[in-house]
């Protein structure tokens, strides 16, 4: 039995629920509801018991014999030097995902795990998602009095550049604000240091703590960013600024100015690797951050429609080929996806008397009902994965074996871990998921 506290976010929400079928004749054939299913997985409800301690125990079925990074021949020497020296110079992680990551629930449990065992950098990468429109997570928050624009990576037609966390925002007026807060209670993260990746030209006039006292500041333009160093540490920050109508930004690094590592989360609902790749540049976007390991966990969302094994590759090659190309120190994991389940749609028909006078007479009713299963299209992406990272030597996280490998979903049901929508994890869930590959990561930056 494993105990922590750890930062929570979840909503309080019902989903549709099933409708039991009943004594009736049923057409065997059934349908997928493409756009039912898609809305819940770009609009997911993650359930929890609104509980700040957690005990996490591992179910018997998580095969905690296979909790280990395939390192597939990978070179992650320089990873692990790196973290000898934790003590001296930050660490970056870099986890890019759907929206199994947007929540930042198991990935804010893995930061918490690494920052205990080697120091709290700071929070790290912050995007603007609750004003895009989206959830976001619990531990910050970004906002402004004044009016913005949006838009977001699943969108179909960005009107702007799209950034690389997956959302863009760009203020209306010339003269606008940002106040970016992290809590202040369980896991405290003040910030010395502020880095704006934005996209156009933005003119810091001015920053203020949380009291309203103007701090004194240095702020360094660069080409995708603006770096702005505090006088003093902060939970909150007024950001003024100046733009000439181009300015787009697309999210906020916090650093103490001090060692340990950042564990930065870049995650959109409903993502693939074909999404990430239609921003063009996320290697170049990642770049300012010098990551040391950048984590790729996406797949869940290319189960949700045909599948061609070759096709997915060659998405995975272009995603992966586009981050090592701008950053080509930076050790790279592969996490395959577990098993979920699908909604299946059913014709069920009931043939009832009709009222009336005269002659008896019947009719046939027809309804749609909802019932689940096994999302076949897992096992070949997993598959996929893991053949990819053996062929081009990149280590891999094998969660869907981790996870109980097949008809882990029923179990995972059952034991309250997988949430209605039989696709996202309940924060229980999430938080195992977190400290299992928590130990994998650690045990992999601890192998000889």
């Amino acid at each position: 039995m494993i105990t922590k506290k750890l930062n929570i976010w979840w909503i309080t929400a019902l989903l549709l629920m099933p409708v039991d079928l009943y004594s009736q004749t049923t057409d065997p054939s059934s349908a997928y509801d493409e756009e039912d299913e898609r809305s819940i997985r770009e609009n997911p409800v993650i359930e929890g018991y609104g509980e700040d301690d957690i005990d996490i125990s591992v179910p018997r079925y998580i095969k905690e014999n296979r909790n280990h990074i395939i390192l597939n021949g990978a070179d992650w020497s320089k990873l692990r030097n790196a973290l000898k020296q934790t003590d001296i110079n930050p660490v970056n992680i870099v986890h890019i995902g759907d929206s199994h990551l947007q929540a930042d629930i198991a990935t804010g449990a893995i930061r918490d795990y690494l920052q205990y065992d080697y120091g709290n950098a700071g929070r790290g990468l912050v995007a603007p998602l609750r004003m895009s429109g989206t959830n976001e997570p619990r531990d910050y928050s970004i906002s402004s009095p004044k009016s913005w624009t949006s838009a977001k990576l699943m969108k179909p037609n960005w009107d702007r550049t799209m950034g690389f966390t997956g959302t863009s925002i760009s203020p209306v007026q010339p003269n606008s604000e940002l106040i970016v807060s992290t809590s202040e209670t369980d896991d405290y993260d003040p910030f010395s240091s502020i880095t704006v990746f934005h996209n156009g030209q933005m003119f810091i006039t001015g920053v203020e703590n949380g009291d309203g006292d103007a701090i004194p500041f240095l702020a360094t333009p660069s080409q995708n960013y603006t770096h702005i160093d505090i006088t003093e540490e902060t939970s909150r920050v007024k950001i003024q600024f100046e733009s000439a109508g181009d300015l787009t930004v697309f999210g906020i690094n916090l650093s103490g100015n001090r060692p340990g590592i950042f564990y930065h989360t870049i995650g959109n609902n409903g993502a693939t690797y074909d999404t990430y790749n239609r921003i063009g540049d996320m290697g170049e976007g990642i770049k300012p951050l010098y990551p040391d390991l950048v984590i790729i966990s996406l797949g869940t969302n290319e189960a949700f429609g045909r599948f061609d094994a070759n096709v997915f590759k060659k998405s995975m090659n272009r995603l992966i080929g586009n981050i090592t190309k701008d950053n080509p120190d930076a050790a790279i994991l592969l996490v395959t996806p577990m098993e979920c389940q699908r909604s299946v749609y059913q014709t069920v028909s009931k043939r009832t008397k009709a009222k009336g006078r005269g002659k008896k007479r019947r009719r046939t009713t027809s309804r749609r009902v909802r019932s689940y299963a096994k999302n076949n299209n897992i096992l070949p992406i997993r598959n996929a994965i893991l053949s990819y990272g053996k062929e081009n030597h990149i280590a891999v996280y094998d969660w869907y074996e981790v996870a109980g490998g097949a008809d882990a979903s029923s179990n995972w049901i059952s034991d309250g871990l997988f949430g209605r929508d039989r696709v996202h994890h309940t924060i229980k869930g999430y938080n195992l998921q977190g400290y299992l590959m928590y130990q994998a990561l650690k045990e992999a930056f601890d192998r000889k």
